[in-house]
């Protein structure tokens, strides 16, 4: 179960608007507060800290993470309100948030992560949504020697001693690797397992594999590939296409006879939510419907790829729900603060998937500043190594190797609405199937 991963407790949501009742919320939860505090007449104000990153306006990547803008705007206009971040001697200091569109490209969005390192002198780098873009940002965190977060991007390849990433940290666990605890897809096939051992009547039996060879996807299918049989369901089917961006549906297209001829309970989509939308698309289309799909992801355009009937019931798995409001328990903080934020940007969670480990990423920031006596680049990066402390996602602990302990939960689309599944001390409704 991935709920045993170290401090993997889920927080509760209330709706607390007000800097004071955050901050008293905090304080009761046992102190955990990450010096966004109203700066006093008497406040040392520092330098500024400029956070660099870019995001995709255009292009493949821009349903995923265009309107993360918004959200940046919201947390540097709160921190800014509110004293700026507290450095570990007092001295207070702004924030700014320098962006660029990469335009979903690779080669611009790395020219772009020199220019913010190089030009714009930034004190953090936080990373695109792509793995691919990701995987070369951590040589130019090498060689400038700044500090980078990698958010939704990591990969097996990048936390390898063969590739020296002393600058890079991410909050996510090793999601590739081959384990119910730590894997993408582990607290799914936990479920399953459960579920077959208690139901086999009611559970699928049979399950088919489909994915991208790129990077993170391929570290996702593998692991998922290994953890299908050890939950009792038979892999009757598995098949890695090339990634085509201009025609992103014609090798999914071309293999659709041969998952009608296996004809699985279950088809695993390792890929793009917005890619896995338009293969359920191109099936259903060509008269093949499993009885359950599975996503690793869906994104902003996903439902309105595949439209709702196709999109219900569909699984896959997520880093955060508002449903988990009822939870409570240690190793959570600033529920408040990120319902607040999302609200001030006018975005919603639905569709913006993953916002939540934006929000890490800050409290990532919040906290590495609170922790060292002078903000130089040096200071933050080893400050950002050796951070253990309370998210919206539960406890975060930076290994050694620089990946964190943040997971996912399983969650399917009932009745129009994202409902958690697993485990039982997150779960508020029962797994569909089929």
């Amino acid at each position: 179960m991935v709920r045993a991963y170290q401090g993997r407790n889920r927080p509760g949501i209330s709706r607390i608007g007000v800097v004071i009742a955050v901050i008293a919320i905090l304080v009761v939860a046992g102190g955990v507060g990450y010096y966004y505090l109203t700066a006093t007449p008497s406040a040392t104000k520092g330098s500024t800290l400029k956070i660099g990153m870019t995001l995709s306006q255009s292009g493949l990547f821009a349903s995923l993470d265009g309107n993360y803008t918004h959200f940046n705007d919201a947390w540097q206009s709160y921190v800014n309100s509110n004293g700026g971040l507290v450095d570990g001697s007092g001295v207070h200091h702004n924030v700014t948030i320098i962006s660029y569109d990469d335009q979903s490209q690779h080669d611009l969005a790395v020219s772009q992560y020199h220019k913010l390192a190089e030009q714009d002198d930034v004190s953090f780098l936080i990373s695109p949504y792509s793995a691919d873009i990701g995987k070369d940002l951590i040589p130019v965190a090498q060689a400038d020697k700044v500090p980078l977060i990698m958010a939704e991007a990591s990969s097996a390849g990048m936390w390898v001693p063969s590739n020296p990433h002393d600058w890079a940290v991410t909050s996510m666990v090793p999601y590739w690797q081959a384990d119910f605890t730590t894997g993408w897809s582990g607290s799914y096939f936990s479920m399953l397992k459960q579920q077959i051992a208690t139901n086999p009547n009611g559970s699928p039996k049979t399950i088919a594999f489909v994915g991208w060879d790129i990077t993170w996807a391929n570290d996702d299918f593998n692991s998922s590939l290994n953890l299908a049989p050890q939950a009792g369901l038979s892999v009757v089917y598995q098949k890695l296409l090339q990634p085509d961006f201009t025609n992103p549906v014609a090798g999914f297209q071309a293999i659709i006879p041969d998952l009608k001829a296996a004809n699985p309970d279950v088809v695993y989509l390792a890929t793009f939510g917005p890619i896995a939308g338009l293969w359920m698309k191109a099936a259903s289309q060509s008269g093949f419907q499993p009885k359950q799909w599975h996503t690793i992801e869906w994104g902003a355009a996903f439902a309105s790829i595949t439209g709702q009937p196709l999109a219900s019931h569909t699984t896959t798995e997520v880093f955060w729900t508002p449903t988990f409001a009822s939870q409570q328990g240690s190793g959570f903080a600033d529920e408040a603060l990120f319902t607040q934020l999302v609200k001030n940007a006018g975005i919603t969670w639905y569709n913006f998937q993953n916002i939540e480990l934006r929000m890490i990423i800050f409290e990532m920031i919040a906290k590495a500043v609170s922790q060292v006596s002078s903000p130089t680049r040096a200071n933050l990066n080893t400050a950002l190594h050796q951070l253990n402390m309370p998210t919206v996602g539960g406890q975060l602990v930076v290994q050694s190797q620089g990946y964190g302990t943040i997971g996912l939960v399983p969650v399917q689309w009932q009745n129009g609405r994202i409902q958690t599944l697993f485990p039982q001390s997150l779960k508020n409704a029962t797994y569909v199937y089929p």
